[in-house]
C-alpha cells in the first residue's frame, strides 16, 4: 500500500492531508538524524526514560495502563490546542519526537541488536506515531484556519473546525492511544516479570 493511499484512509479530509504527509517526512528525517545524533545523548535520554518507566513499573497493570493512556492522551490533546498558535508547536513535537525515537532506536539497537530494538518500538511505530502525526496534522490545520480568519480568508468559524478536529481525534486518535497503552503496559510488565 502506498503512503498516499495510506493517507487518504487515515485522513479523509483533503485539507488535512498535506499537513499529514508534510508531518510524515519531518518525523522521517528527525528520526534519522536522531540515528545518527551522538552516542552520549542517545544514552542520556533512553537512561532517563529507563529511570521514568521504572518509577511506574510498582504500579499494577490497570493503573499502569490507566496513566500511559492519561499521559499520551493529556499530551495529545495539548498539542492539538497548542496547534492553534500557528500551528508550529505540531511541527516541533513531531520533529522532537522523531529525533528523540531515533536516538532511543540506536542506543538499543548497539544494546540487543537492530531486530530486536526495531520489536520494541512497535507499540510506537504502529499506534503512538500515526497517533501524533494524525493529531500534529489537526493541530496545524487548526493553526493555518486561525492564521487565515486573522488575515480574514477563512470562512470557517473556528468553533466549527476546533469540533470537527476533537471528532476526528476521538474516532481516530483515541483508539490507537488505547492500544498503545495496553502494548505498552504488557510489554512493561512482562519486561519486569521475565
Amino acid at each position: 500500500m502506498s503512503p498516499k493511499r495510506i493517507a487518504n484512509l487515515l485522513v479523509p479530509d483533503r485539507s488535512v492531508r498535506w499537513y499529514f504527509l508534510i508531518l510524515n517526512g519531518v518525523f522521517a528525517v528527525s528520526f534519522y538524524t536522531g540515528i545518527f545524533a551522538p552516542f552520549d545523548a542517545g544514552k542520556e535520554v533512553t537512561d532517563a526514560l529507563k529511570a521514568l518507566a521504572g518509577q511506574s513499573v510498582d504500579m499494577a497493570g490497570g493503573t499502569l495502563f490507566l496513566f500511559i493512556l492519561l499521559n499520551n492522551a493529556f499530551a495529545s490533546l495539548l498539542l492539538l490546542f497548542l496547534g492553534m498558535l500557528g500551528g508550529v508547536i505540531p511541527v516541533l513535537s513531531v520533529g522532537f519526537n522523531g529525533f528523540v525515537l531515533g536516538m532511543i532506536y540506536r542506543h538499543a539497537a548497539e544494546a540487543v541488536g537492530y531486530e530486536e530494538a526495531a520489536l520494541n518500538l512497535i507499540p510506537h511505530a504502529f499506534f503512538e506515531i500515526p497517533a501524533l502525526l494524525f493529531t500534529a496534522s489537526y493541530g496545524m490545520w487548526l493553526g493555518v484556519g486561525v492564521i487565515r480568519r486573522i488575515r480574514r480568508k477563512e470562512a470557517s468559524p473556528l468553533g466549527t473546525m476546533v469540533n470537527h478536529a476533537f471528532e476526528r481525534y476521538f474516532s481516530v486518535v483515541f483508539p490507537l492511544l488505547i492500544v498503545a497503552a495496553a502494548i505498552e503496559t504488557i510489554l512493561i510488565l512482562r519486561g519486569v516479570r521475565g
